[in-house]
């Protein structure tokens, strides 16, 4: 029981405790991952992508609904395409690389945490960036955020660990590792590493400029730049000298563009501040205080000063940055945690008002994500015995707290990190029932199953866009069309049209009918799990009967 409870509360033997929580970790990534329809607008880019690569034979140009996909860099892409290659097109192969790097992610957290302050560190930094909430929402998702922080944060541990070590090995990995980041996602990737890495050696060399020009000088940065130049570029430049400003123009828009010229509602100078209070709970709250202990000490600061640098070039670039999209601050997400990390190491309230404060900050959180889970399973309707999980993280909670051998920093550690893993088995056990009300999947294989219909002939949707039909479809998709674009298509024509304009197409034979979302996005994942929830309570106004026609 004691070894046990010594597991559960990260206090066991240093091998044996990474071994079990990267298990628990992995379970928990895993679980239900690939049994949603492809599902995002940029998830069904990349599906879509991939799929058209296969049709045509062309891994290096990217096409969505047949059109050119100038928008990313083929990183994304290309790992997708090897899963693809192993286990065949589907929603498990092309989210699996995706997964996988996400959990790849949080092992390099813990190298982090360990290389910086010790073995607990690695434990603290591996859990709270495995159940970080953002973090969590994309990390099965085919999109380019996941691949881009897995190799920024190893290019970073590459980066401290070859300054700690005067490690050269360390120092090109660190520089093939960002090369892949940029190739991930785009060279101002480039310039926010250099940030970093600029301020931090400023801080550590503060006065001592004859240290940061020998600091400057073992980066060798005349190697390092064309490694990471020669890897992330490359798909841009042999992209640039085929297709010149009709590939520039767009590629340019996605990177430096959206930081510049995109059009804004002022400033907003708090923005990431509001992302920050959600995006990495439940350690949100410690984050802002060991924020707070770090410019209130000089010791502190210089403890932190390679997560600070780490973290305030990404706030204040994206802050300043035009464009502003919560998820470009998951990359800080190692940096903001691993500020935290010396405090649980070192620090030992001993006021009676300063311990329960410093609780607070983490029982707090958990508490509300336990509250939260049992709403969840009643809300939804979910299996009675889904009530066992919060009823054991609650159960952890009462063992790890009468336990005195345990170290209280861990224990606080501990507990927001079960209630979000029981958190996200519960939430998990929805996704099949999300199906119901998905039909994208069924269409296809309406489609498949039909000898006479052309896969040329394109699928025209009646007012309305859907991002992943193009995937489940195999053709082109033609949105947005009227009732008279389709009435005057000549030859066979497809179409997906709501049944409320079902009589106008009495000479087309109806191949599918059910149910789609007709309320905003998908992509708004909460409102339509809201909407699926007051379908099954008999309440279906966020849904609209649809039909798909097909005349000869």
């Amino acid at each position: 029981m004691e070894r046990a409870i010594s597991l559960i509360s990260f206090n066991a033997n240093h091998q044996l405790q990474v071994r079990f929580l990267m298990l628990v970790i992995s379970l928990v990534y895993l679980f239900n991952f690939h049994v949603n329809d492809i599902w995002t607008p940029n998830e069904s880019f990349y599906a879509e992508a991939v799929r058209e690569m296969f049709e045509s034979g062309n891994f290096i140009e990217f096409f969505y609904n047949y059109e050119p996909r100038y928008k990313k860099p083929p990183l994304t892409y290309w790992a997708i395409a090897g899963s693809v290659a192993i286990f065949g097109i589907s929603e498990f192969a092309i989210r699996l690389p995706i997964v996988l790097m996400g959990i790849l992610t949080v092992w390099f957290s813990y190298l982090l945490g360990k290389k910086l302050y010790g073995e607990k560190a690695g434990i603290y930094s591996m859990v709270m960036m495995a159940v970080s909430l953002q973090f969590l929402s994309v990390k099965q998702y085919a999109s380019p955020e996941v691949p881009l922080t897995l190799f920024f944060t190893a290019s970073m541990f590459y980066f401290i660990k070859a300054y700690m070590e005067k490690n050269r090995t360390s120092l090109y990995l660190s520089y093939l590792m960002l090369g892949l980041a940029v190739l991930a996602k785009g060279f101002p990737y480039l310039i926010i590493a250099a940030g970093i890495i600029g301020l931090f050696l400023l801080i550590e060399n503060w006065k001592n400029w004859k240290g940061l020009l020998n600091d400057i000088k073992f980066l060798k940065l005349h190697l390092g730049l064309p490694i990471v130049l020669i890897i992330g570029l490359s798909w841009i430049i042999f992209m640039y000298l085929k297709d010149g400003s009709a590939f520039w123009e767009v590629y340019y828009t996605e990177t430096f563009g959206r930081a510049l010229s995109k059009p804004t509602r002022g400033p907003q100078p708090f923005f990431y501040v509001e992302v920050i209070s959600w995006s990495i709970i439940p350690y949100s709250l410690a984050f802002f205080y060991a924020l707070i202990i770090a410019f209130k000490s000089q010791k502190n600061f210089k403890e932190v000063s390679f997560a600070f640098s780490w973290f305030i070039t990404m706030f204040v670039i994206f802050t300043i940055s035009k464009g502003k999209i919560p998820t470009y601050i998951i990359q800080a997400h190692p940096a903001m945690l691993l500020m935290i990390v010396p405090l649980l190491i070192s620090l030992n309230p001993v006021k009676k008002i300063s311990k329960t404060f410093w609780a607070f900050l983490f029982l707090f959180p958990g508490f509300l994500i336990v509250i939260g889970t049992i709403a969840i399973i009643q809300i939804l309707h979910l299996n009675i015995a889904l009530y066992l999980i919060p009823t054991l993280v609650i159960f952890l909670a009462v063992l790890l707290y009468n336990q005195t051998f345990t170290k209280k920093n861990s224990k606080l550690v501990a507990w927001p990190f079960w209630a979000m893993v029981g958190f996200m088995i519960v939430f998990g056990s929805f996704f099949p029932k999300i199906e119901d009300y998905r039909p994208y999947d069924e269409i296809g294989k309406k489609l498949e199953n039909r000898d006479d219909i052309n896969d040329k002939t394109p699928l025209i949707i009646h007012e309305t866009l859907i991002h992943n039909m193009p995937f489940y479809a195999k053709r082109k998709v033609i949105d947005y069309q009227t009732t008279e674009f389709i009435q005057k298509s000549e030859g066979p024509t497809l179409a997906l049209v709501k049944n409320s304009i079902l009589n106008e197409f009495a000479d087309f034979e109806t191949v599918w009918s059910g149910l789609i979302y007709d309320f905003s996005s998908e992509s708004q994942f909460f409102k339509f799990v809201m909407a699926v929830k007051k379908a099954e309570d008999g309440d279906l106004s966020k849904f609209a009967p649809y039909s798909l026609i097909y005349k000869e």
